[in-house]
């Protein structure tokens, strides 16, 4: 089977991975430089790393990253209010998450990707595609052109395929908040996910990524779709972390300089209903379904996908049941991963609304992660 796939985040790379140690011959086409791969961290939980434990990917991933069990929940002043322990690991002895660089992922997944047989190009993209007779034609902007029996479009969430195939009305939504990333030396006392959240709602969050980092978030309400200058993200980010007095946050702002990554990005959000695919084009990760950040499974939701098309691949001979049966199996599980993770973006800009509601709704989100998929 030929499979030539768009986009070398995590989802395609995890598919890339995941169809080559099956015997397919897998092309991943980027449009970014790989040295532009960026980012701050990311959390991996227990379904993703049971995930990737299907495809041999979990234990050089848990290797590499921090594993943490705790989600804790603490005042502006950094003083803990409860803690509560996630469900469960993805096998004995090992984390029920994991934190680690999105960078040093992306070069594990790419390493692993390669070692199976993939290859990968960057700085190139798909612009003419044609479907015939169990096909699709690609014209890729390097000059080359090919058939393959199958296109993934995991081309995140402003996908051009998806706009291609299923038109401009499944555009991503804003979701009232932005979120701000920055990374750190990690405190003593950040030994899983942390939150910091003033009287008011205001919530700054932190999470390792190893011994030695995390990465503080700052969730702002902002009713427009705002984007900071670039040369202005510190200055800006210290003003809206003024209001914590939590020793970690101001040792953070203290030391706040160009030598640490700081991103901003509004939160926009997409779920596409099944199916996810028009004949041999077929959709994976933030293409299919861009969720809010408050469950940090965007990532892990990608990775899912990513396995399971592999599974449905292998188990039907025809490629369009096979493409049914994902589309189908997806759907019903992202879903309410999606529902929870939005209602606690919307909780989180309504002041009105206890911590002990919102930390409820994590944790229910959390326990829907853990279920089969």
């Amino acid at each position: 089977m030929r499979v030539i796939i768009a986009g070398g985040g995590i989802g395609g790379l995890t598919l890339a991975h995941g169809l080559a140690r099956s015997g397919a011959e897998v092309r991943v086409v980027e449009a970014a430089r790989r040295q532009d791969r960026l980012g701050t961290g990311i959390t991996l939980l227990e379904n993703a790393l049971r995930a990737l434990d299907r495809i041999g990917l979990a234990d050089p991933i848990v290797a590499s990253g921090s594993g943490w069990s705790v989600v804790s929940t603490r005042d502006a002043a950094g003083t803990v209010l409860h803690d509560q322990a996630l469900p469960k690991a993805y096998k004995p002895g090992a984390p029920p998450a994991v934190g680690i660089m999105r960078t040093h992922l992306g070069e594990l997944l790419e390493e692993h990707a390669r070692a199976s047989g993939a290859s990968i190009a960057f700085e190139t993209t798909i612009e003419r595609v044609e479907q015939r007779d169990g096909a699709v034609s690609v014209a890729l902007s390097d000059g080359d052109s090919g058939t393959y029996d199958l296109l993934v479009a995991a081309d995140g969430a402003y996908s051009r395929t998806r706009t291609q195939l299923f038109g401009d009305d499944r555009r991503p939504v804003y979701s009232g908040q932005g979120v701000w990333r920055y990374t750190i030396p990690r405190p003593a006392d950040v030994n899983g996910l942390t939150l910091h959240r003033t009287s008011d709602g205001e919530v700054v969050g932190a999470l390792p990524l190893s011994e030695d980092d995390c990465y503080l978030f700052y969730l702002e309400n902002t009713a427009e779709h705002v984007h900071m200058p670039p040369e202005r993200l510190g200055e800006l980010l210290r003003d809206r972390l003024a209001p914590f007095s939590a020793p970690m946050i101001r040792d953070a702002v203290e030391g706040m300089d160009a030598s640490r990554h700081i991103s901003f990005r509004p939160i926009d959000h997409v779920l596409l209903p099944a199916p996810w695919h028009q004949g041999r084009v077929v959709l994976l990760g933030d293409a299919a379904h861009a969720l809010t950040p408050q469950l940090t499974s965007g990532g892990g939701m990608a990775i899912e996908d990513a396995v399971v098309l592999c599974e449905e691949l292998d188990a039907h001979e025809d490629v369009e049941a096979a493409l049914e049966a994902y589309g189908t199996r997806r759907a019903e599980r992202v879903r309410p991963i999606y529902e929870h993770s939005l209602a606690i973006c919307k909780a989180e800009q309504d002041a009105a609304i206890p911590d002990e509601q919102t930390v409820g709704i994590m944790m229910n989100g959390y326990a829907l992660l853990a279920q089969p998929f």
